[in-house]
């Protein structure tokens, strides 16, 4: 997936309300047994050795659902909208990891669980196993152990699971269903928590610059719901095509030395959107 909408998709996630409440649907139902007070956050990061050169691989989102002072379970996610034949073999170096610290560690053993959600409007059909991966010898397979990946369409959800979330997941989990059921999305009235994170994530997800719009003019509202904010998108009046046209030109102006200031001014941006702008400008190579 692009790196912005990995960055946007670990932010969201990475809230214990939401990301309790993800793990409690996919793992029991709907029930509420994990508490987002019991979640903890684990470093990310691992390493391994090649070709003589330590490297560093990094995981989505993971986190440690401790209760009374026990670690029950060590939990990640992957996001992904582009399926990955090698998942499964990524998946098992990050779930062996989690086991490597916690041997390194001196702490007791706990189960690693990892969901694969997939974010493409067609529903997983590469590789979910290591032997799936591997081009195998029929007398080597029996001495092979297998190991699955837990796979969530997210597109495929059906609506009573999509109900039984409470966490702005909720929001994302029924535009995705509604993309693919019908090719357009009306929003729910739940009120949205996390207003600026989940902003950005819809805008990228649903490839509209009017959400980012949105985004840069909320001024950090703390309570909204998506009737709210798509009245406020569509009554915005930029036109989609409007507003690249809006970013190209700053960034035209940018590169040739125009202030953030004249560029807001003359762009008709926000002065926020042109500050981000600017870094990326900053950013590309001479």
């Amino acid at each position: 997936m692009s790196n912005e909408k990995d960055i946007l998709e670990k932010h969201l996630e990475s809230f214990n309300d939401v990301f309790s409440d993800m793990m409690n649907v996919f793992i029991f139902g709907g029930d509420e047994v994990i508490n987002e007070n019991d979640l903890e956050d684990v470093n990310p990061n691992s390493f391994y050795v090649e070709n003589a050169k330590t490297k560093e691989q990094e995981r989505d989102v993971t986190k440690k659902w401790v209760k009374e002072n026990v670690i029950i379970s060590f939990m990640g996610i992957e996001n992904q909208t582009v399926q990955d034949p090698t998942m499964p073999l990524r998946v098992i170096s990050y779930d062996g990891a989690s086991y490597k610290y916690m041997l390194a560690s001196d702490m007791p053993p706990c189960p690693v669980i990892t969901f694969v959600l997939n974010f493409s409007m067609k529903r997983w059909s590469t590789n979910k196993s290591i032997l799936d991966c591997l081009n195998i010898n029929e007398k080597l397979k029996p001495f092979v152990k297998n190991y699955e990946i837990n796979v969530i369409d997210v597109a495929y959800l059906s609506r009573e699971t999509v109900n039984k979330f409470k966490s702005d997941f909720k929001i994302v989990a029924d535009y995705f269903v509604q993309m693919r059921e019908t090719g357009e999305y009306k929003p729910m009235t739940d009120e949205i928590n996390h207003i600026w994170e989940l902003l950005l994530l819809m805008g990228n997800l649903a490839d509209d610059d009017r959400f980012k719009v949105e985004y840069y003019r909320t001024h950090r509202e703390e309570r909204a719901n998506m009737c709210e904010v798509m009245d406020k998108v569509e009554n915005r009046g930029i036109e989609k095509g409007e507003h690249k046209n809006a970013v190209k030109n700053a960034l035209t102006m940018l590169k040739d030395g125009l202030g953030i200031e004249k560029t807001s001014l003359y762009s008709g941006l926000p002065m926020e959107e042109v500050v981000a702008l600017s870094k990326e400008v900053k950013a590309v190579p001479v």
